[in-house]
């Protein structure tokens, strides 16, 4: 069953309350993004290829999450899959502390049901490794989406799970549960998280942003490290229509935001100012992955299977 489908039953019971308290964003226009390319780069397998998540490591590898197949792949720069690593239901794939890969693991829709234990967990390995081989980093997370880490070492996981949000991780592998308690999270907040499934997460100078798997308008959210009580929000990327906001990339050094969308659209976000382009992927699209070596080559992952790469103009 997709996230969607479960994510849906669940954003009719839980959203009541925010649609009677939020203050949604005027819309605003997402024109074309013009001149963007849109490519395949690696060909989906099968109906049960969904890509998840990808980053790219220190040696310009790139690196993919397929969920259904309970695998983290690496790719070289020809396209060729050079290692597998097996990770239980993959999330979000990110470079992190000592030059190691940082994966969530337990990113099943099934983990949104609140009656679970929250046993999933935060794995990394060597990404330098002939064969890597993962070890539990963090625990005690429900459905954990999203993942970045800040220049302090300090990581911020997206937990999806109802009632979860937010959370920051020491450089230990231990749960920052005060800073957690303050960040944006569901069920709590409604005027701001106008949804559910806290999902993506990027660090951008002092803030980490975030998104809702659904809500009311398409959400994005400003979270001030030093302060999450305080916050807000960053853009309402589909008002005043509901929105399906999968992860986010930072681009341009902080200027802009990449988001991208199971819809199949992949916003070009400038939080400061609110402006915003699309590009229609064709595809639902769950995450991406901008290349360090070319800031305007976007690789972008989807529902379907497949890996696209996006040109910006």
């Amino acid at each position: 069953m997709s996230r969607r489908i479960i994510a849906l039953s669940v954003l009719a019971s839980t959203v009541a309350a925010a649609s009677l308290t939020a203050t949604v964003a005027a819309p605003a226009r997402a024109d074309s993004c013009a001149g963007a390319q849109v490519r395949t780069l690696i060909p989906s397998p099968g109906l049960t290829g969904w890509t998840e998540n990808a980053t790219f490591d220190g040696e310009r590898n790139l690196w993919v999450t397929r969920s259904l197949g309970n695998v983290v792949e690496r790719y070289d720069r020809a396209g060729r899959r050079t290692a597998s690593v097996p990770v239980e239901s993959p999330g979000a794939v990110r470079m992190g502390p000592r030059g190691r890969l940082y994966v969530t693991s337990g990113n099943s829709p099934l983990n949104m049901v609140p009656l679970l234990p929250p046993s999933a967990t935060v794995v990394s390995f060597d990404p330098r490794a002939a064969n890597p081989r993962p070890t539990t980093f963090a625990r005690g997370f429900a459905m954990p989406n999203g993942l970045t880490f800040d220049e302090k070492g300090f990581g911020y996981v997206a937990d999806s799970g109802v009632g979860r949000g937010l959370t920051r991780i020491r450089p230990d592998g231990s749960i920052d549960r005060a800073w957690t308690a303050q960040a944006p999270a569901t069920l709590r907040r409604v005027d701001l998280v106008n949804g559910i499934g806290i999902n993506g997460a990027a660090v951008s100078g002092r803030y980490v942003y975030t998104t809702l798997t659904e809500s009311l308008s398409g959400r994005v959210i400003r979270v001030p490290i030093d302060n999450p009580a305080a916050a807000s929000v960053a853009a309402d990327l589909t008002a005043p229509l509901p929105g399906f906001i999968d992860d986010l990339a930072v681009l341009d050094g902080g200027k802009r935001l990449v988001v991208t969308s199971t819809t199949g659209q992949v916003y070009v976000l400038a939080p400061a100012t609110g402006a915003r382009c699309a590009i229609n992927a064709g595809v639902p699209v769950t995450a991406v992955a901008v290349d360090p070596a070319h800031p305007r080559r976007l690789v972008v992952t989807s529902e379907v299977g497949g890996v696209l790469e996006i040109t910006l103009n």
